[in-house]
């Protein structure tokens, strides 16, 4: 569910990539655009709070043209810390420089990959 509450709060950018981050009450949605490598792990790292709490988070990256191991890295430390709190991470992405790695990984389990915002928040309104 959109709302007008669902807005940009933060930016992040560095040379070929950019991080935008909405919230709507527990759900957080951040927009990765461009490459991540092993050079934007460390500052990827800084985007995301130590302490994300119980929320859901949401991780766009339709528009991501290439995601290495380091920021996969990145990206499973927050999702340990997530499930921890109680909270839930997914991204949501079609991109095959996405998709691929985490299959190729088997961490599906751990960072479900969804092709779209609705199904992601229909996957976690059908769970118990």
């Amino acid at each position: 569910m959109t709302t007008d509450a669902l807005r940009p709060r933060q930016r992040f950018r560095g040379d070929g990539w950019s991080v935008d981050v909405r919230e709507d009450g527990d759900l957080e949605i951040y927009t990765l655009r461009g490459e991540f490598d092993f050079s934007v792990s460390p500052k990827l790292a800084e985007v995301f709070p130590d302490d994300p709490g119980a929320r859901r988070v949401v991780l766009d990256m339709d528009e991501a043209e290439y995601c290495d191991s380091s920021c996969l890295q990145v990206l499973l430390r927050l999702a340990g810390r997530l499930r921890e709190a109680g909270g839930k991470l997914a991204v949501v992405t079609t991109v095959p420089a996405v998709t691929r790695p985490i299959e190729l990984l088997g961490l599906g389990d751990v960072m479900p990959v969804r092709p779209s915002l609705a199904e992601t928040l229909a996957s976690w309104d059908g769970e118990a």
